[in-house]
């Protein structure tokens, strides 16, 4: 297993957390490519944000808990499982494994890492104006703490819209220094936004192949659900643990 870490310091993290999974495999030694002024590396053509945020993006998911169908079973199928997190409803599929990452201080779930092979994706959901324009508002902030930490950040066209891609300064177990690559997806719903950080073999593919693929498909079939409270824009969605594995944790009767 290349991602070695289980556990954040904080129940709440913010949406600029530079905390990457630890890794072996996926380090780029050597110096990070630095961002020019807009955000993007040299020579690329400038995106045009606007456009890319005002465009429709969830057209294949991710969904609002509201607009499933009415037939449309929260707990899946043998073949295709839902797992029931409270604030998010994550689809699984064969071979991947399930990592809940807890708050060290409250022990609270913070995020959940879906991991397949050498790639993985760590979701979080995150309470958003109802306007939306969450995303629009943070990323510059993102950007900035990943170049303050030593590392690099640069925007691009992704599936849903502007994805952020960064590499942070990292050390291996053998004391080693790298470069950890990751993608950021973000999708906003109704009060609500969906991030998800895609790490390892994925986060160095351009295109969305195999194994992007897989951890799109993961991110297009998470279900939010946000409820009714009052919650300050960023604040950390609630997240529990699911049912089955609570009830497989119980004595028998």
């Amino acid at each position: 297993m290349i991602f070695r870490r289980t556990k954040k310091r904080s129940d709440e993290p913010e949406l600029d957390d530079t905390a990457t999974p630890e890794t072996t495999d996926d380090l780029d030694a050597g110096d990070a490519p630095g961002p020019d002024a807009e955000g993007t590396p040299d020579g690329e053509v400038e995106l045009d944000l606007d456009a890319l945020d005002a465009a429709d993006w969830r057209a294949q998911g991710p969904f609002d808990i509201a607009e499933l169908d009415e037939d449309d079973d929260l707990a899946g199928t043998p073949e295709m499982p839902r797992i029931d997190l409270g604030a998010m409803v994550l689809a699984g599929f064969p071979g991947a494994e399930l990592r809940l990452q807890m708050s060290e201080e409250t022990q609270q779930i913070v995020s959940a890492m879906l991991v397949l092979g050498d790639s993985a994706l760590e979701l979080g959901a995150y309470a958003a104006p109802r306007s939306g324009g969450l995303w629009s508002e943070l990323r510059e902030e993102i950007a900035a703490a990943a170049t303050e930490a030593g590392g690099s950040a640069s925007l691009a066209e992704g599936p849903f819209g502007v994805e952020l891609r960064r590499l942070i300064p990292v050390s291996t177990p053998e004391g080693e220094q790298g470069y950890q690559p990751s993608r950021m997806w973000v999708a906003e719903g109704p009060r609500w936004l969906l991030r998800g950080i895609v790490y390892g073999q994925a986060a160095l593919e351009d295109g969305l192949g195999s194994p992007v693929a897989e951890m799109l498909t993961a991110f297009r079939s998470v279900v939010v659900r946000r409820g009714d409270e009052a919650m300050a824009p960023g604040d950390l969605l609630p997240l529990s643990m699911p049912q089955n594995l609570v009830a497989a944790d119980e004595p028998p009767a």
